[in-house]
């Protein structure tokens, strides 16, 4: 082999190397909390400022949920004490993400999740054709 290959070769190496390295930091670096979470069909819009504590509007210390990914990173959910569960009639209305900075941004529910399914309502209803008509009821 001759150098200028070799040298092509060590070059997109580097240079490979640094761009895996700079999306991995793009990707895991995202400090801040974002302007919406879903769970499950529920939709959260943030009230407030982040603060330094998790703030549920309930009575006592907030307890630990669980986690969501953000990125490449792992955040906390934070609720008000008492039984949870992933169930949506046990879901809490305020709950509490760690935005990765050491604040915390409080969410309240702020009604359904958005669906790419269209309700029955917006559905269209069309007359079956004569020949479907007839298909379906030889079957």
């Amino acid at each position: 082999m001759n150098g200028r290959a070799i040298g092509c070769i060590a070059l997109g190496a580097i240079v490979f190397v640094l761009i895996g390295i700079a999306g991995i930091n793009v990707a895991s670096s995202r400090i801040g909390c974002p302007d919406r979470l879903q769970w499950g069909d529920r939709f959260y819009a943030p009230t407030g400022t982040p603060a330094p504590s998790p703030e549920t509007g309930g009575a006592g210390t907030p307890v630990k949920l669980g986690s969501t990914f953000i990125g490449l990173t792992t955040r906390s959910i934070y609720g008000p004490p008492g039984p949870s569960s992933s169930g949506s009639s046990a879901r809490p209305d305020q709950i509490a993400m760690d935005c990765g900075n050491g604040m915390f941004q409080s969410y309240r529910n702020a009604g359904p999740a958005p669906t790419a399914t269209p309700s029955p309502a917006a559905m269209l209803r069309l007359p079956l054709s004569d020949a479907t008509q007839t298909r379906a009821s030889h079957a």
